[in-house]
């Protein structure tokens, strides 16, 4: 394997001369494209997008020597602070740090320059060719000195050397690999817990990490994610907000994982939340084409409980409270419910929004939706002939058809309804009558209750108004009733 001479590189680096300042800027990127390099891992990964934000580079390759440095001095400044070595990466991230001198015993000899010496080391440290290699990047020789938890997250404690899969005292990591994890820090989330957003393409993950950065710079401080208590409410926030820069095809293998976690001296957890590609797509859709139905949908969601306790702070719902379209979303559960809002017989969202949720996250194909669309246009077209109080009356026979026998009963009465109108042709064949009622599965998300719920976000879509004016009427008879009743008593 070649030996990378690291010693004269940073050397090189950091004593640039001013001839070597004014050499194009493909020639300086051609030096320093081996130095980093994406490797799928979470936590250097996330190092390495705090290296580009502060840098506003986009590619791993564009990063100059001086781009790194400026990093190192900002990091740096930073971790000599209090507010950071021991109230956040000691006590949250890496306990006892010696690399960035986070253990409270360090904090007189904690200067930025004695941290910004060890960082610049790890980039200096010879390879041993006979150690194995990085475990992480694979590209180098895993670093002589043992990697413990106090400078690389969740690998282990030292001297325990059979909690290591090689058996060697300490994690597998190149210099290179634990460098970008000391810089992880900068564009970290802290909530209760640590949260890092690790996303492909990487483009992504640079605009999930873009606010912690802009936080640091007006603060000096860690973002706190807007004060978010819950990571899931934060990413469904941002990707709500960021979700209109991708378009819908560039996002076809996209994936998000959400690694929540803390690493201290009292506990080492992590949370890991994976987002399927499919809600992924979905959500970047409902930003794009019907970001209004979309926060309808959400808003239904809130657990009712937790709402009700910061009514006075409505605010503070979307931070701390339990989400129910979130959480389905997150195991495959449907939502195709909170697209109708049942007590005021109307829809959330469009039918566009509705169609893509269909196809794309449940899997219903396109011309099973296009048939079910057509039947409900038909059931509109016989009902909507019909007085108020028996269209409203043959309406809420489908809202409350709970066994599959009401629902087939439904469709017989608008046939009959459809016969006594003079509407020539049937309202379905015999064929599509069994398909509609026994085409689709009991206990999958696509079943006749999602044909139901289809059925009804159509016929709300197109007869809200008269619905709505036929309950009003319904509940009014129902009071005049009472009423005579209680007036015949006496």
């Amino acid at each position: 394997m070649r030996t990378i001479r690291k010693e004269k590189r940073l050397d090189k680096f950091l004593t640039k001369s001013e001839e070597q300042k004014t050499q194009s800027k493909d020639t300086d990127t051609t030096t320093t494209s081996s130095l980093f390099t994406w490797t799928g891992h979470p936590f250097t990964d996330a190092g390495l997008v705090a290296l580009l934000l502060l840098s506003g580079k986009k590619k791993p390759e564009e990063l100059s020597k001086e781009d790194i440095e400026n990093v190192v001095n900002f990091a740096s400044r930073l971790y000599a602070r209090k507010e950071w070595s021991s109230g956040y990466i000691h006590a949250m991230m890496l306990p006892n740090s010696g690399i960035l001198m986070a253990n409270p015993s360090m904090a007189k000899k904690r200067t930025p320059e004695a941290i910004k010496k060890n960082l610049l080391s790890l980039l200096n440290e010879k390879e041993d060719p006979r150690a194995p290699i990085c475990e992480i990047c694979g590209r180098r020789h895993a670093r002589i000195k043992p990697v413990y938890r106090s400078d690389f997250p969740l690998v282990g404690t030292g001297g325990v050397p059979n909690y290591f899969p090689s058996g060697k005292d300490g994690a597998n990591i190149c210099s290179h690999c634990l460098f970008l994890a000391q810089m992880m820090p900068l564009v970290a989330y802290r909530l209760s817990r640590v949260l890092i957003i690790h996303a492909y393409p990487y483009q992504l993950m640079l605009e999930f990490h873009k606010e912690a950065i802009e936080d640091i710079k007006k603060s000096e401080l860690a973002s706190t994610a807007r004060d978010f208590k819950r990571p899931e409410n934060f990413l469904f926030e941002k990707l709500t907000e960021i979700g209109t820069k991708f378009e819908i095809g560039k996002l076809e293998n996209a994936s998000i994982t959400l690694y929540y976690f803390v690493n201290n001296n009292q506990s080492q957890e992590m949370e890991v939340i994976y987002i399927p590609n499919p809600v992924l797509r979905f959500v970047a859709f409902a930003a794009r084409v019907d970001r209004a139905g979309w926060k309808k949908i959400v808003s239904m969601g809130w657990n009712k409980g937790c709402a009700k306790r910061l009514s006075k702070k409505p605010e503070e719902i979307p931070k701390s409270c339990s989400n129910d379209v979130y959480s389905k979303l997150l195991s495959g559960g449907s939502i195709l419910p909170y697209f109708i809002d049942f007590q005021n017989r109307k829809v959330n969202a469009s039918w566009r929004l509705l169609s893509f949720y269909c196809s794309e996250v449940l899997g219903l194909d396109r011309e099973a939706l296009e048939f079910i669309k057509g039947i409900a246009d038909r059931i509109v077209e016989t009902v909507e002939k019909l007085p108020d109080n028996k269209l409203s009356r043959r309406i809420r026979e489908l809202e409350r058809a709970e066994k599959l026998y009401q629902f087939e009963s439904f469709f017989i009465r608008v046939e009959k309804d459809r016969q006594e109108l003079g509407i020539p042709e049937a309202l379905m064949s015999f064929d599509d009558f069994a398909r509609i009622l026994t085409s689709y599965g009991e206990d999958l998300n696509v079943s006749w209750k999602t044909v139901k719920n289809l059925l009804l976000f159509r016929i709300y879509e197109k007869l809200h108004d008269r619905l709505m004016k036929a309950s009003a009427e319904e509940v009014e008879a129902e009071e005049n009733e009472e009423e005579f009743e209680e007036g015949g008593e006496e």
